[in-house]
């Protein structure tokens, strides 16, 4: 009879599995984030030539070189972190595959916490591997192109520098609010928002990225329309003069409802792996027809 207290061997050895299994499309994976930065960034060093050609200061092209590809970074390492995210059970997307996990010697809490790593932790070497494989691209691009040698430097470390080099002042040059206090919610934000993509591969095993992003949509749209219905009745403007009655506007009542929103969606978080974790422990190797979406 198998143990049912949480082993980490038993772990890793479905993750080894699913190594063997799925080295292929992980292969692929990390090909498709390297070529979606390097094709890119190959079109910002030809512009960045033409810049130098046209006499703009050596730096400021070079730090416009590195802003383009902080945009272009951060939205293919937010795109690539939700769709893997979604695919968190790619391991049970038609019936075979579901006989064959559900079978396998271990607990559901390991099942669902190895594939919770693949998807998370996994995501992220993987990430980290096709950005350094970028960085050496860039050096063995510069002979090609003719770039002051200030391009010579690295470029993440330039990138990473620009993404955190943020104040929050205000005209009179006084902080508004705390700034950990602001990448603390942004992060939290993003944990939440990487969690819906958890939630939404637990619940649809087949294209769970395209329904969790209809789903996220459909419901954007309808609380934009009850926003607007509000804004209209008069409810903002009303809520605006309590707050400004009730509450003086300095950096400590802002500092203060930012703790309460990051507070907020951590909860959420929180709450949409438990319910991921939920639907897992109710699979059946034949799927209700009310989930065949």
């Amino acid at each position: 009879m198998m143990e049912t207290t949480f082993s980490m061997t038993r772990v890793q050895h479905i993750m080894r599995r699913d190594l063997i299994e799925n080295w292929k499309s992980n292969l692929y994976g990390l090909l498709g984030i390297f070529a979606a930065c390097f094709f890119p960034m190959l079109g910002f060093l030809w512009s960045a030539e033409r810049w130098t050609e046209e006499g703009y200061p050596e730096v400021y092209s070079f730090e416009r070189f590195c802003g383009n590809m902080l945009g272009i970074i951060g939205m293919v390492v937010s795109v690539a972190m939700i769709y893997y995210a979604s695919r968190i059970m790619k391991c049970m997307d038609n019936k075979e595959k579901r006989i064959s996990y559900l079978l396998l010697p271990a607990t559901k809490l390991e099942k669902f916490f190895s594939r919770a790593l693949f998807v998370t932790i996994g995501t992220v070497l993987m990430i980290l591997v096709a950005l350094l494989a970028l960085e050496l691209t860039h050096y063995l691009l510069l002979p090609v192109f003719d770039l002051p040698a200030v391009y010579s430097q690295p470029m993440l470390v330039e990138i990473f520098s620009m993404k955190w080099a943020h104040a929050s002042v205000d005209a009179t040059g006084e902080p508004v609010y705390s700034w950990w206090l602001m990448q603390l919610l942004v992060w939290i934000f993003c944990l939440w928002n990487h969690s819906l993509f958890i939630l939404g591969g637990s619940f649809w095993y087949k294209h769970p990225f395209l329904k969790t992003i209809g789903t996220c949509l459909a419901v954007t749209i309808l609380g934009g329309i009850l926003f607007a219905n509000l804004a209209e009745g008069g409810f903002l403007t009303r809520f605006s003069d309590w707050m400004q009655e009730h509450y003086q506007d300095t950096p400590q009542t802002v500092n203060g409802l930012l703790t309460i929103i990051s507070v907020v969606f951590l909860l959420f978080t929180v709450f949409n792996w438990w319910l991921s974790y939920r639907l897992f422990t109710r699979s059946e190797v034949v799927k209700r027809k009310l989930w065949r979406l």
